[in-house]
């Protein structure tokens, strides 16, 4: 169940986002590309595990996977909240259509990696079969 909080992807986004986070905070200064994109792009495969762990766990349902639409539905939901709500409801946030294509890329690349993993285990369960 808990699984995906294990694999690379996830550990390696998960650094690097504490990474310009430990930026913003003042321990360095980062460039203004990865100020401003990296953890945006990281933003939807880390999320996007949390809820496919959440499910599995609060479902019992270890085999669960999200499909297309749940990654791609999230990631619109993610990029209308911050990018259009939030900017129109709080001076502090910033829309930016760059930051949507970040979300999406993410969410692409999260989609793309578990589509191989997915289809590696099918490959292996119907060997073994």
């Amino acid at each position: 169940m808990f699984r995906p909080f294990f694999k690379p992807y996830f550990l390696i986004a998960l650094a690097l986002y504490l990474i310009v986070r430990m930026g913003r905070l003042g321990w360095y200064t980062p460039n203004d590309w990865v100020n401003s994109y990296l953890n945006d792009f990281l933003c939807m495969p880390i999320i996007l595990t949390i809820c496919l762990v959440g499910v599995r766990y609060l479902k019992r349902i270890p085999q669960f996977k999200l499909s297309p639409v749940m990654i791609f539905g999230m990631t619109a939901f993610y990029a209308f909240l911050f990018e259009f709500v939030l900017p129109n409801s709080n001076p502090i946030y910033t829309a930016d259509w760059v930051d949507v294509i970040m979300y999406f890329l993410g969410a692409f690349f999260y989609w793309a990696y578990w589509k191989r993993v997915n289809t590696k285990l099918s490959a292996v369960t119907n060997e073994l079969i």
